[in-house]
């Protein structure tokens, strides 16, 4: 008898400890180098004598450096606005992105950024995340270069569509994904 209560005792220990240590998260801390090569599609409007202001929707795939990670081909998603003063030849932009991974979880991201007429760089600041990456956090440089773009005039409207290719970098993403038990 003493022997099946020592085993009942010692089976229970060990899957105490078990789910002690693989709790039901876990906590990581990282850094990453990616790029993105993107596409956008918006409609600029003149709102005075030399400034537009365009409302875009910028979308591509995000590659990190050493090709692994949940991230890795990731597709990022960034509804945003640029504010674009045509005699300074300077721009403000703003973005909140969705990046999806292969399993379909997400996290969620907003970028400020200044520039000229060909890129724009700032604060590219992690807020979120889905599934494995909730309450991830972060933040890093993001640089974006306009490689080519084509300009539709809309008839009859003092507006524009744009279509525009570009690359988005980030030399150094850090991130913190909680313990989450």
């Amino acid at each position: 008898m003493k022997r099946l209560v020592s085993g009942i005792v010692t089976m229970t220990v060990l899957m105490a400890v078990t789910l002690v240590l693989s709790g039901n998260g876990y906590a990581e801390d990282g850094s990453v180098k990616a790029m993105s090569p993107w596409k956008g599609v918006g409609f600029a409007f003149p709102v005075g004598p030399d400034q537009v202001y365009m409302v875009a929707v910028y979308s591509g795939v995000m590659l990190m450096d050493d090709a692994k990670g949940a991230l890795h081909a990731a597709s990022i998603v960034c509804p945003g606005t640029v504010d674009a003063d045509l005699k300074q030849g300077t721009k403000t932009g703003y973005a909140k992105c969705v990046i999806t991974g292969e399993q379909g979880n997400r996290v969620f991201a907003e970028f400020n950024c200044t520039g000229d007429v060909e890129g724009c760089r700032g604060l590219f600041k992690i807020t979120g995340g889905t599934g494995k990456f909730a309450g991830i956090t972060g933040e890093g440089e993001m640089i974006s270069k306009i490689q080519a773009r084509e300009i539709t005039m809309v008839s009859g409207v003092e507006s524009a569509q744009q279509l525009g290719e570009g690359v988005a970098m980030w030399p150094k993403l850090t991130y913190h994904i909680p313990d989450m038990k």
